[in-house]
Parts: structure tokens; C-alpha cells; sequence
């Protein structure tokens, strides 16, 4: 299997433009897919999720209403036999503070306002039983008529709250699927350019790949061949191999791209890119090579993978390959380097890359 160094550019794009977006969930091009395809099952979990908490809800507010209704029917009953032992208590009082009073005018004088009082309250507590008890169940009354109420209108407004409750989850799930669908382009350039890389990984071990290649140059490298200077590089693969140096870049492009879109921009970038890692590795070719070399150059091939469609394009110095020609073409040379300066080659560039 071929070696692989680095991350591809647009997977590192893609990654921050989500994250930018406060989107961290997504570690692989198949999980941004996966997510795409799932999308409507996700946002039925979610109401089903809330369908299930309310349902939860409804059991539990039923259960506590019935807790609480044999609490007040207990209540009730301790209430009435604790007010009917006091009534007889104060009756017994009575008799007995009756019987003093009528003993002589010493003993009325004496007892007379105890009786007057108990009286009061025998009279109090004979009248009053319903209000006593109902003011020792009015806090678990209201609790009930206040579960009651909530049940009602939970029942009254199923969809209403499912909805509601369902919203904020809801809009963070748009939120992810409108940002995945303006990062398209970069989504679509991820897809490509990781499929070059799994069809480069087929290659023997002999093959090195460079992913999202950037080289600044401090003393920028003058292009004689467009009269202007080449202040820095970036190439979405750089391979080396026994055959040569081979650049690199993906496009992802649909049937009506190809159609409507013009190669020449990325042919002139391609070149431009070579020309600078043309000048950049002879200039060190005697440091990378095993000197049997003579006035020999290492060699630089470009090439264009398109993913999906082919134009029918032939260019001077690029050329264009779909992605099951690539490995075709990249093994139809044969060898002019060694392991050995295949790996020096490779380490070199990956020094002095940014």
C-alpha cells in the first residue's frame, strides 16, 4: 500500500468552515453523508423522543393524581375520627364541668366560664367538621386540581407541545443541514480528492503521497515562461515514485460543470506549479539522487483527476485522467529512481514544505 502524508486540503476546510459554524459532530466525509441520508428519520427521533417524554408525563401525572387522591381520602378519615374524639373529649368536659356547677353557687362561680367555653367549642367543633377537614386536605386538593389541569391540557394539545418542545432540536438540525448544503462545493471537493487518495493507497509501498502540498518561497521563483513570479505553491497531491514526480489536483465536477466550465484556469495553475517544483528539485537534484545521474533532470508529470465526468480535453503539458485511468497511467512508466531516492526525494519535500 502506498504511503500517505498529511490531510487533504478541503477535509481541512470543510472541518473548520463546520466547526466556524459550531458543527463538531461530523469526523468523516461518510458521517456528513450518512447524516444527508438520515436526515428525515433523525428529525422523526427527535418528535418521537418528545412523543415518548410525554407520554412518560401523562403516566406519571396520572399516578401522582391517584397517590394523591388516597392521600386526601386518608386525610379525610384521620381528620373526622381525630375531630369526633375531641368533640367527645370536650362532652365529656362538659358533663363533668355541668355536674361542678351545679353543686352550689361556690362551685357555679368557679365553673361556670370553663363551661361557658368548652361549650364554645363543642359548639365550634359539632358545626365545623366539613371545614376542619377541608382545611387539612387543601394543599393536597390543590396539588390534585393542579396535576388535573396540567393533564388536561396536555391531552387537549398533544401535537401542540410535541411541536414545541420538538422546535429547538428541530432548528438545530436545519441549522447542520443548510450549513453541509452551502459548504457543498467543499464537501464535493472532500469526496474527490479522498477517493484519488483510496485509489492511490492501491499503489505499492514504493509510492509516496504528499496530500494539500503549500511551499512559500522567501525569494519568490521567476516564471520566465508567463513573465511573472511564483511566490508560492499549493498542490492537492504531490506523488513520488521511481518513475517521477507526478502533481496532483482533483476535480469534482458534474456532467453540466464540464460542460460549462473552462479547464483552462486550472491547466495554468498546474503548470504554473510545476514550473516552481520543477526549479525547486533540480536545483537540489544532486543532494536527492545517487550521482549516477550525469546531466539528467527529475522529471514532473501533471495530471487532472476528474471524478466524475471527462471532457474530452488534450493539453501541452497536463493531462487529464478520470479517476479509474489514474493508477493505469501512473504505473505505465518505467522506473528511473531508486527506493532509496524515492524516499530521499519525499523527505526532502515534506522538510521544506510550510
Amino acid at each position: 500500500m502506498a504511503q500517505i502524508h498529511g490531510q487533504i486540503e478541503s477535509l481541512k476546510k470543510l472541518k473548520y468552515e463546520l466547526e466556524s459554524c459550531g458543527i463538531h459532530r461530523f469526523k468523516s466525509i461518510k458521517e456528513i453523508n450518512d447524516f444527508l441520508n438520515n436526515f428525515q428519520h433523525e428529525k422523526e427521533a427527535i418528535i418521537n423522543t418528545q412523543k415518548e417524554i410525554l407520554k412518560n408525563e401523562i403516566k406519571d401525572l396520572n399516578l401522582r393524581i391517584k397517590e394523591n387522591q388516597d392521600i386526601c381520602e386518608r386525610t379525610k378519615s384521620k381528620t373526622l375520627i381525630e375531630t369526633e374524639v375531641i368533640i367527645d373529649t370536650i362532652r365529656i368536659n362538659v358533663d363533668n364541668l355541668t355536674a361542678k356547677v351545679n353543686k352550689g353557687f361556690i362551685s357555679k362561680i368557679l365553673y361556670s366560664f370553663r363551661l361557658k367555653k368548652q361549650k364554645e367549642l363543642l359548639n365550634y367543633y359539632s358545626s365545623n367538621t366539613p371545614l376542619i377537614i377541608s382545611k387539612a386536605i387543601k394543599n393536597i386538593q390543590e396539588k390534585i386540581e393542579n396535576d388535573e389541569n396540567q393533564l388536561k391540557y396536555i391531552n387537549e394539545n398533544l401535537e401542540l407541545i410535541i411541536n414545541k418542545r420538538s422546535l429547538p432540536e428541530i432548528q438545530k438540525l436545519n441549522n447542520v443541514k443548510r450549513s453541509i448544503e452551502d459548504l457543498h462545493p467543499l464537501i464535493a471537493g472532500a469526496v474527490g480528492e479522498s477517493l484519488v487518495v483510496k485509489e492511490i493507497e492501491k499503489l505499492p509501498d514504493d509510492y509516496i503521497l504528499i496530500n494539500d502540498y503549500n511551499l512559500r518561497f522567501g525569494r519568490p521563483i521567476y516564471n520566465r515562461n508567463k513573465n511573472d513570479r511564483i511566490y508560492s505553491i499549493q498542490i492537492d497531491h504531490l506523488l513520488i515514485s521511481k518513475s517521477g514526480v507526478y502533481i496532483l489536483e482533483t476535480k469534482n465536477w458534474s456532467k453540466k460543470s464540464v460542460e460549462s466550465l473552462d479547464l483552462r484556469s486550472p491547466v495554468e495553475q498546474i503548470t504554473r506549479t510545476s514550473y516552481a517544483m520543477f526549479i525547486i528539485l533540480n536545483d537540489s537534484w544532486d543532494k536527492l539522487t545517487e550521482h549516477h545521474w550525469g546531466d539528467k533532470q527529475i522529471p514532473i508529470k501533471n495530471i487532472i483527476v476528474m471524478i466524475n465526468e471527462k471532457p474530452n480535453a488534450d493539453f501541452k503539458y497536463v493531462k487529464v485522467k478520470s479517476l479509474r485511468e489514474l493508477n493505469k497511467y501512473l504505473t505505465y512508466f518505467e522506473p528511473i529512481f531508486t527506493e532509496n531516492e524515492v524516499e530521499r526525494i519525499a523527505k526532502y519535500l515534506i522538510k521544506i514544505q510550510d
